[in-house]
């Protein structure tokens, strides 16, 4: 039986991830009823609740990494999602529009981003964060003409949590299904390491770009509903700053830039609950300070980016530098046979 041995590169986001917890589970600790205040159940339910859009808009933009792009809209595509689906299922009366109609507004934005980067060319940090800028605008124009849409009350059962956990988890089931066993997964990750050689392989790029950005964009159109309906509203703020919460999640979770065999599913599960669990910790023992969050975040992430591209590439110099007794063996001149008398 082949036995397979954990590398160092992927280890480090499950060392980055076990040295947060203990650090801020330590600093919880309540002396008062000799309790750690991160453990309470009232504040780990808090925790999944807050890291469910992030997860669910990483499984799709892992896609995206995985091939050595970036899409920078995934924020916006949220807030553009949930405000015109809301809005279609307050207009039109039909409540239930609010689910496919957010769906199909992320999964427009981004099949626009797809079809820019794969046909076009265009680098996907420039696209996207134009889509940033010009949505967003979009989204603050809608909001002040139709003002704040509520949840529809018949969709408030979707914030239960016998309900959102449930359909959270076979999301879940589905995304990571299709990332690791699927020829959309492997594709992706070879093209990350090498589009040329991709290429030449008779992997489809254009259409692997497509689809990257596509599923990015409905995870976005998902993750706008959750927001919706965790809210009860929208609002102006929907999507803010979440691109890049989500970009920290997929490297701090151990995602190399560059993608490639570096993108694995359970890091962006590592990577979402480390950042969740740094801004409840700091806010927990008093220090919820955003610059000191984000500082904390900062430095971790440059930490572990590091350490992971430090293990990669002593991997890749192992590879391809080969041994020396057998270099040795392979320079001898090769001896001729022995004569048969």
């Amino acid at each position: 039986m082949k036995k397979t041995k954990l590398k160092f590169q992927d280890a480090v986001p499950f060392i980055a991830f076990a040295v947060i917890f203990l650090f801020f589970m330590i600093a919880s600790y309540n002396p008062k009823n000799s309790s750690f205040r991160l453990l309470a159940l009232g504040n780990l339910s808090n925790i999944l609740s807050q890291t469910m859009q992030t997860i669910l808009i990483a499984s799709g933009s892992l896609f995206v990494v995985a091939q050595g792009h970036m899409d920078m809209s995934v924020g916006v595509n949220l807030a553009l999602s949930g405000v015109i689906g809301t809005w279609v299922a307050t207009a039109t009366g039909l409540d239930f529009l609010l689910i496919p109609v957010s769906m199909v507004i992320g999964l427009a934005v981004g099949l626009f981003n797809g079809v820019i980067v794969s046909r076009f060319k265009v680098p996907s940090f420039m696209v996207t964060l134009a889509m940033l800028i010009g949505v967003r605008g979009l989204v603050n124009y809608i909001q002040v003409a139709i003002q704040m849409q509520k949840l529809p009350e018949s969709l408030a059962f979707l914030n239960g949590t016998a309900v959102k956990i449930p359909i959270f988890i076979i999301l879940l089931l589905i995304m990571a299904y299709i990332f690791e066993f699927t020829k959309a997964g492997r594709y992706s990750k070879a093209i990350g390491e090498n589009e040329i050689t991709a290429k030449f392989v008779g992997i489809p790029i254009r259409k692997m770009k497509l689809l990257a950005f596509a599923l990015s964009g409905l995870m976005a159109g998902v993750a706008a509903v959750f927001s919706v309906v965790t809210i009860g509203a929208t609002t102006q703020q929907m999507g803010q700053f979440f691109e890049m919460r989500v970009i920290m999640a997929i490297f701090l979770g151990g995602v190399l830039v560059s993608g490639g065999s570096s993108a694995k599913f359970y890091k962006i599960l590592l990577g979402s609950f480390s950042i969740q669990i740094i801004i409840n910790g700091l806010a927990i023992i008093g220090r919820a300070d955003s610059y000191i969050s984000q500082s904390v975040q900062g430095v971790l992430l440059v930490i572990i980016l590091a350490l992971s591209m430090y293990a990669r590439m002593r991997s890749e110099r192992k590879i391809t530098i080969p041994d020396s007794s057998l270099a040795d063996r392979a320079a001898e001149p090769a001896k001729a046979p022995d004569a048969k008398p």
